[in-house]
């Protein structure tokens, strides 16, 4: 689906992880999963893992004629409908993917005025933008993030380094949080070792906004079957996904 279904301004929602592993891509399929499910928007998970194949295989795309960022390149310049409807995926419903290029060499996208273009094209054919943004591109300092991005979406496991490395990403983004529209979250914050809500809340200057227990099961359903598929059971983490990702919408409606 390509075509926007509301006249209102477009929204692009960052999702950056604390460090690898956190679960950053899972929340990401996740809320934008869930804003299919129960929105009449038209949304677009945009996945920058350059290299890998993560979103390939959750939304079970194995064959790889499917073209991704890498083949729009050189025709940046001329992208129009013909050219967006190649790239993009529908997964059913108002639920579309772009797809990271496997070969790593294929980054040109990621050049400033590409990766700005590529954004402003996409924000006229889709309501909400999620964006699922490698913690690296940070360290590039080549976009200007707080001028594209409409709400910022941080994730931590609950260990020790990756709550540190939490605050150091917010900090180092949030400079005014005033000018800022973001969430943490805490993903498998019931696994083991952990630090304590009382030891988060003492080294994280902002204040977390979810916490997303971990489900062996639902882990395994969303494997195999997708994102879409857990939102059919009715789980602690299913309910908290859920209540998370309608905090981020009604957000973004206000």
């Amino acid at each position: 689906m390509i075509n926007k279904l509301n006249e209102e301004e477009s929204k692009i929602i960052l999702f950056a992880g604390s460090k690898g592993g956190c679960g950053c891509s899972f929340m990401t399929y996740c809320v934008s999963t869930y804003f299919a499910r129960e929105t009449t928007k038209n949304i677009l998970l945009l996945d920058l893992n350059i290299g890998k194949r993560d979103s390939r295989l959750i939304f079970n795309l194995a064959d790889d004629s499917c073209r991704d960022l890498g083949d729009i390149e050189e025709v940046i310049n001329e992208m129009d409908d013909s050219i967006l409807k190649r790239l993009v995926v529908n997964l059913g419903s108002s639920l579309n993917l772009i797809l990271p290029p496997i070969k790593i060499e294929k980054n040109k996208i990621f050049r400033k005025e590409y990766f700005e273009k590529l954004l402003d094209i996409l924000k006229e054919h889709f309501d909400i933008i999620c964006v699922d943004f490698p913690y690296y591109l940070f360290t590039q300092d080549k976009f200007r993030l707080k001028d594209m991005v409409d709400k910022y979406i941080f994730i931590s496991l609950p260990d020790f380094i990756s709550v540190n490395n939490l605050n150091v990403l917010a900090r180092s983004i949030i400079s005014d949080e005033f000018s800022y529209d973001f969430d943490i979250a805490i993903n498998k914050f019931n696994t083991r070792p952990a630090v304590s809500l009382t030891g988060i809340n003492t080294i994280l200057s902002y204040p977390v906004n979810a916490f997303i227990p971990y489900d062996r099961d639902i882990e395994f359903l969303m494997l195999n079957k997708g994102p879409d598929s857990i939102f059919n059971y009715n789980l602690r983490i299913v309910n908290n996904i859920s209540a998370f990702s309608k905090k981020i919408y009604e957000d973004l409606s206000k």
